[in-house]
């Protein structure tokens, strides 16, 4: 596998296996800034660093402007083709087929021409006819999995409206998710599906359609060349939803050098724990701030943080307020700037990641790492695998009782903070993410068009 990646990466410095690179994601930066956002922006400047030419197919919500237009715009210097798509449906099928988006997609793919289409999100961006599109060029198709949007009907969260954890995806019981959708009746009628969920009342022409859905995503396999799995935990769960074993590849996000800190300080009291990123009911925020509160410790022993925009889930919002009231230790900061990344980082001992959803690899454990900060995470997925060689501490997910214990734990002796973060397992390096899509390419036996 090495003497692979180096070839790779000795040919690209050459000259002569430049690739023309299309990354196909369904938010951008700068006004998207979650971790598939991130990490998809994070690649595009380590490949054209590596001498490969990059653009990115995404879409942007914009009700002053008709949906499936097409406008242009650079981030980072590199071309952002950017389709309007405002959500308006008709019928629950375009959530995971929409043939007109695909047809703007298709003409950025005969304006750009590329070698490589790297999909990171599929959702709002055409789904499976924008996956047939690419399928039909000379181009290899590539798509990474942040979560599991290929399995799963609510943005692939695979986490029911009731605020439990989904095992599996059935038809009869995500149609609860989905009902707020249009539906075309029609076509998912009595007279075309028999009485197939027909116990389901009004619900039997969602999940007529979801079990639609299945059938078209297992067929959609066929049109991606490999699947890019962050972690062990995710590709299990794609093995067992019937993803075929041989277009899965194993390997964890990687990641810049962070930018020139100080040395991390022992630890002392106060502690500063943080939470950063959405605040939503499945990322379990909640979590962390009763934590803090049923704690019981002063600012002089603990001092809480949580990060995030406070207007995106206002039920979420309105409860952590309330909770922050009376809480005089937790403080809301609301969102940051990729610029003042650093400095947050800088402020916190340990980072908590109290997630309620089958997370795959969150980039801010591994950013925490990179900077030498432990972390305290949900036992579940992809967050546990990632400290199992060490680096921190777990708790059951939604359990704030068991998260408050170990808040008391590590404020009663701070040199256990040190002893975590002396645990903290090596972060893959971004250079190795390029390596893995010349490698990739070069497999498929594509060539470049130059």
């Amino acid at each position: 596998m090495l003497d692979v990646l180096v070839d790779c990466a000795r040919s690209t410095e050459s000259g002569g296996r430049e690739l023309r690179i299309l990354q196909v994601i369904h938010d951008y930066l700068p006004l998207h800034s979650a971790g598939s956002e991130i990490y998809t922006a994070n690649l595009c400047r380590a490949l054209v660093n590596a001498g490969h030419e990059v653009a990115v197919f995404t879409c942007e919500e914009r009700r002053d402007l008709p949906q499936y237009e097409l406008l242009e715009r650079e981030y980072e210097g590199i071309p952002v083709y950017e389709a309007i798509y405002n959500r308006i449906y008709h019928d629950l099928s375009e959530q995971w087929d929409d043939p007109q988006m695909a047809r703007v997609f298709e003409s950025v793919l005969d304006r750009f021409n590329p070698d490589v289409i790297h999909v990171q999100g599929l959702q709002f961006v055409g789904g499976v006819s924008s996956l047939e599109a690419a399928a039909a060029r000379t181009s290899v198709v590539l798509m990474t999995l942040h979560e599991y949007w290929w399995l799963c009907s609510r943005s692939g969260l695979m986490f029911d409206l009731k605020g439990n954890a989904c095992e599996e995806a059935v038809p009869s019981v995500c149609a609860d998710c989905v009902d707020i959708y249009p539906i075309d009746r029609e076509r998912w009628s009595d007279d075309s599906h028999g009485n197939s969920y027909a116990e389901l009342g009004d619900r039997r022409w969602f999940a007529r359609a979801l079990e639609g859905r299945k059938k078209d995503m297992d067929a959609a396999y066929a049109h991606v060349d490999k699947f890019i799995a962050p972690s062990k935990f995710l590709a299990r769960r794609f093995e067992n939803a019937g993803m075929p074993p041989e277009k899965l590849v194993v390997a964890d996000y990687g990641f810049p050098d962070p930018a020139a800190r100080s040395a991390r300080a022992p630890a002392s009291v106060p502690l500063h724990f943080g939470y950063v990123g959405t605040l939503s009911d499945y990322k379990g925020v909640e979590t962390f701030a009763r934590a803090v509160e049923l704690s019981g410790l002063s600012g002089e022993q603990l001092q809480a943080r949580i990060y995030g925009h406070l207007d995106w889930f206002p039920d979420v919002a309105a409860r952590l307020e309330e909770i922050a009231e009376r809480t005089p230790p937790l403080l809301l900061k609301g969102p940051f700037s990729q610029e003042d990344r650093e400095e947050v980082f800088a402020a916190l001992d340990v980072l908590v990641v109290p997630s309620l959803w089958w997370e795959n690899s969150p980039l801010t454990i591994h950013e925490a790492f990179q900077r030498g900060m432990p972390v305290l995470t949900s036992d579940r997925g992809g967050m546990a695998e990632l400290v199992a060689q060490g680096g921190g501490l777990t708790f059951p997910p939604g359990d704030a009782e068991a998260l408050a214990g170990l808040l008391k734990k590590l404020c009663a002796q701070p040199s256990k903070v040190d002893d975590l973060a002396a645990g903290i397992p090596a972060v893959r390096g971004l250079s190795e993410d390029v390596a893995l899509v010349e490698r990739l390419t070069s497999e498929a036996g594509h060539q470049p068009h130059r």
